[in-house]
C-alpha cells in the first residue's frame, strides 16, 4: 500500500517561528497514529533553517516503557535536501504495536545535536519480531570479566 509521507518538522524555536508554514505542522500533533509495515513508515521531514550539506536527520522510535523495541531512520543531508527544503526518511526496526516516544535530531558535525523535536506515537505493528534470542548464561559473562582482567594485568607488565 503507498501512502503518502507523514510530514514532520522541528519544534519552533521563537514566537516569530510560529508564523512560519514550515513549523506550523510540528505543533498539530498530539499522538501519531502510525501502520508499520515490512517495507516501513516514510516521512518527509521539513528542514529547520540551520540545516546544512552533511548534517544527518535521525529519527528514532521507542517504546515508553521496553528499550529492546524500537524504530529507527537516518539520511545525511545532500544539496538536493537543502534546495528542497525537505528530506525523506524510512523508519525501519521491529516491535510490537504499542505506545513509543519518537525523537527526531539534526544532527551536525561530530554529531552534536543542533536541533531537536519530540513526539509520541501510536505505532500499529505488523512487522515480525526477531525470534533469535543470544542466551548467554551468567557464568559466561562472569568468565569473560575475569578474562579480561587478567590480560590486563598482564599486559600492565609491559
Amino acid at each position: 500500500m503507498n501512502h503518502s509521507p507523514l510530514l514532520l518538522g522541528f519544534t519552533p524555536r521563537t514566537m516569530n517561528d510560529l508564523d512560519n508554514n514550515n513549523v506550523q505542522h510540528t505543533c498539530q500533533y498530539d499522538t501519531l497514529k502510525l501502520n508499520y509495515a515490512q517495507d516501513g513508515i516514510t516521512f518527509n521531514c521539513v528542514l529547520p533553517y540551520d540545516a546544512q550539506i552533511g548534517d544527518v536527520i535521525s529519527l528514532s522510535a521507542t517504546k515508553t516503557d521496553a528499550r529492546s523495541e524500537s524504530f529507527s531512520a537516518e539520511t545525511t543531508l545532500t544539496k538536493a535536501d537543502l534546495e528542497s527544503k525537505n528530506a525523506t526518511l524510512k523508519l525501519l526496526g521491529e516491535g510490537d504495536t504499542d505506545k513509543y516516544l519518537m525523537q527526531l535530531n539534526l544532527l551536525g558535525l561530530h554529531g552534536s545535536i543542533k536541533n531537536s523535536a519530540e513526539f509520541n506515537a501510536l505505532i500499529k505493528s505488523q512487522a515480525v519480531k526477531s525470534s533469535k534470542m543470544n542466551p548467554i548464561s551468567p557464568w559466561l559473562i562472569s568468565a569473560k570479566k575475569q578474562g579480561a582482567k587478567l590480560m590486563s594485568v598482564m599486559l600492565s607488565g609491559f
